[in-house]
């Protein structure tokens, strides 16, 4: 349904059509303009929760489409109205007169949530009760990424290799070269840094 009905250029939108209208039972929400902010816009929060959606369902090609029709940084500034640097908390939707246009910029939440899909669903280093779990959802081709990451008072410097070409699954996880049973790092939290091999397969 995201698809079908939400994901245009600029993301997902939050939902479609807005409300032409107030409507006391929905609140201020429908008293914004059509296709503006939380009415029939790309609210950022929201949209970055459908690539964790996408993630969770192991549709790493889908996370990262909606991921960069998010990502600033990956926008086309003719038709992006915002700076083209920072992550915005709305863009206008197809019914506003100025589709593609963002608002709130330097809005920390959103960017907050844009770094936290990032890095932990896609790149898939996020943190657990256990310790750092391991679990990249990545396009297949990708041949890898490096990764530096403070976690619990120690340091981990992560290198996740894609010989295979695939999106998931670890086939072999080493800290500082010995094999874990298992893609989480225990928290060692002894203020040294430490070597993480991870061979996706």
């Amino acid at each position: 349904s995201v698809e079908k009905h939400l994901l245009r250029e600029y993301g997902p939108l939050l939902f479609y059509p807005g409300y032409t209208q107030p409507d006391k039972g929905i609140g201020y929400l429908s008293r914004y303009g059509e296709g503006l902010r939380e009415n029939g816009g790309v609210y950022t929060h929201a949209a970055t929760w459908a690539i964790i959606a996408e993630v969770i369902m192991r549709r790493p090609e889908k996370a990262y489409e909606i991921y960069s029709k998010i990502c600033p940084a990956k926008k086309n500034p003719r038709i992006y109205f915002a700076e083209p640097y920072v992550t915005c908390g709305n863009v206008d939707g197809p019914q506003s007169a100025y589709f593609g246009r963002g608002g709130w910029t330097w809005y920390s939440g959103s960017g907050a949530w844009l770094f936290k899909v990032s890095s932990e669903w896609i790149l898939g280093i996020r943190p657990t009760l256990e310790g750092l779990l391991i679990d990249p959802c990545i396009p297949c081709d990708w041949l890898g990424f490096k990764v530096i990451r403070k976690f619990r008072g120690a340091t981990y410097e992560i290198e996740v290799e894609n010989p295979q070409r695939v999106s998931f699954g670890v086939k072999e996880i080493l800290l500082d070269e010995k094999r874990l049973e298992k893609p989480i790092i225990p928290s060692l939290s002894d203020g040294k840094t430490h070597q993480v091999r991870v061979v996706l397969g």
